[in-house]
């Protein structure tokens, strides 16, 4: 079924930045545990979570968005404007690697969660946090 242009672009538009299904899953997760946290820090990149007192940035990267495997699995594969997408997941990959770089020249501790990692093993993700904290 072809999509027209205005359909697609709907779609786009419907994709959240923030608030999205894992951050809120990882939210519940770190309230369940104590674990006191900060959304929407400003400090560079945006992070998800920050835990500020130990200088903690967490992200909730979205496998698709931010190139998990560089785009190499067929969930990856695109139907129209291939080479735009690619180029935008690419640069994706790039800022991410910048955040990190410069957070770290900042003092902090970095940590990025890939969405199956928090769909799946979200006691996994809490512990590797818990072990930063002690």
């Amino acid at each position: 079924m072809k999509r027209t242009k205005a359909q697609i672009s709907f779609n786009m538009s419907r994709i959240r930045s923030k608030g999205t299904r894992i951050e809120k899953i990882f939210a519940s997760a770190l309230r369940r545990k104590k674990i006191k946290f900060r959304r929407y820090f400003s400090i560079t990149g945006k992070p998800d979570f920050v835990l500020p007192s130990k200088k903690i940035a967490i992200f909730c990267d979205s496998s698709f968005w931010h190139g998990y495997k560089k785009m190499s699995t067929p969930r990856h594969y695109f139907k129209q404007r291939k080479r735009f997408w690619i180029k935008k997941i690419l640069c994706n990959i790039e800022r991410d690697k910048e955040v990190n770089n410069l957070l770290k020249k900042e003092g902090w501790k970095v940590i990025r969660f890939w969405d199956f990692q928090i769909n799946g093993g979200i006691d996994k993700c809490i512990s590797r946090i818990k072990t930063l904290l002690h």
